[in-house]
């Protein structure tokens, strides 16, 4: 997307990356969260606009549907807001601004008027619910059942999801003061996130579980939608600059390039790759030293490493159309005891679809269902 069509690898595996809406509430069930399915709905939304396939697309309709049907408070409470999940029991902030994002680039592809209403009643709960604060410009990371912010103002991922929903609003309305408001986030972040060095440190750091391993990488994404819409010389040479920051403190400190895999410590949760080989790997903290790597803080380099590709880069060479087989991917079964432990495992015809029970409950296996007893 970021070199003119001159890079493209992987086409295969982000192309057999597609499932449909039931397929993803059945991974993961029994109670998905909006979050999770709205990571999906952004990202078939840019395979979409990447490649033109159809099918990226609807899913991602599909799937906003799902989302807006299910978890928008519909109660008049707070003026509405979407729910973590379908426990209705909490209102973060990543799935306003997930669902924010979405619908403003759903209407700026589709140029359907529903998207645009959408939009604008999520913005409307955001603001009123106080979830930027005026002062600081930090996110904070949900909002309370009295309608007002709570006093965690934490993961970075909340404030770059919120930057590229800004963005995206932006394009579909030219409304500058969005624009002007996303920079503000953006600038928070680098007042109160980041090291003498610029450098972006986590706030859970050295603490992170798995999923916090991935919001630098992610804030780092939404920056650069932000550049790309950048009108302002001085802010967009600012914004670059700082994604130059990361990449060179990360090549300079947290990198391992040895010949072998196994002289860099790499560690990978469900057994190792189909190919068993790599390129550099970095670890968690992007100011280094480098210690282990694993799937997830690679991937979050990686999104930075591509949000800091120059306009106007071409890819030159055969590696550029990199394109390996992979295996096409195959169900999991009880046998591959997916579950955690104390929940049982259990099938259902056709006997290609499982559930965990939960912990008070047991696997009845003449119905294949979950019962309490």
């Amino acid at each position: 997307m970021y070199t003119n069509n001159t890079h493209r690898r992987y086409v295969k595996v982000i192309k057999s990356s597609e499932r449909d809406l039931y397929s993803l509430l059945e991974a993961y069930g029994p109670n998905p969260s909006f979050d999770d399915m709205a990571w999906y709905g952004l990202s078939y939304t840019k395979i979409h606009e990447v490649f033109g396939d159809p099918i990226f697309l609807k899913d991602a309709v599909d799937i906003y549907n799902w989302i807006w049907q299910n978890g928008w408070d519909t109660s008049g409470t707070c003026s509405g807001g979407f729910w973590f999940d379908t426990s209705m029991m909490s209102k973060q902030t990543i799935t306003n601004a997930q669902m924010l994002q979405l619908a403003a680039r759903m209407y700026r592809i589709t140029n359907q008027t529903k998207y645009k209403s959408d939009m604008n009643k999520v913005y409307n709960y955001i603001m009123k619910n106080h979830l930027i604060n005026t002062t600081t410009y930090l996110v904070t990371d949900g909002a309370l059942f009295n309608c007002t912010p709570c006093s965690f103002y934490g993961p970075s991922y909340n404030s770059g999801v919120m930057i590229g929903a800004l963005t995206e609003m932006y394009i579909v309305t030219n409304k500058t003061e969005l624009l002007d408001l996303a920079f503000k986030v953006a600038y928070a972040i680098f007042e109160h996130r980041c090291d003498s060095n610029g450098v972006l440190v986590e706030y859970c750091h050295p603490d992170c579980d798995e999923d916090a391993l991935m919001y630098k990488g992610l804030f780092a994404r939404n920056l650069r939608y932000l550049t790309d819409a950048m009108k302002d010389p001085s802010k967009l040479e600012f914004l670059r600059g700082w994604l130059d920051i990361q990449v060179e403190s990360n090549i300079k400190n947290n990198i391992c390039d040895e010949q072998h895999l196994s002289k860099c410590n790499v560690t990978f949760k469900d057994g190792p790759p189909y190919y068993n080989s790599s390129g550099p790997v970095f670890s968690p903290d992007w100011r280094g030293p480098f210690t282990f790597g694993s799937p997830i803080p690679q991937t979050s380099v990686l999104d930075l490493l591509v949000a800091a590709i120059k306009p106007g880069t071409r890819c030159t060479g055969s590696f550029c159309n990199y394109d390996p087989y992979y295996p096409p991917p195959t169900s999991m079964t009880c046998d591959d005891y997916p579950c955690p432990d104390g929940e049982d495992c259990c099938e259902y015809s056709p006997y290609s679809s499982y559930t965990c029970c939960y912990t008070n409950q047991h696997c009845n296996k003449t119905t294949g269902i979950c019962d309490n007893n």
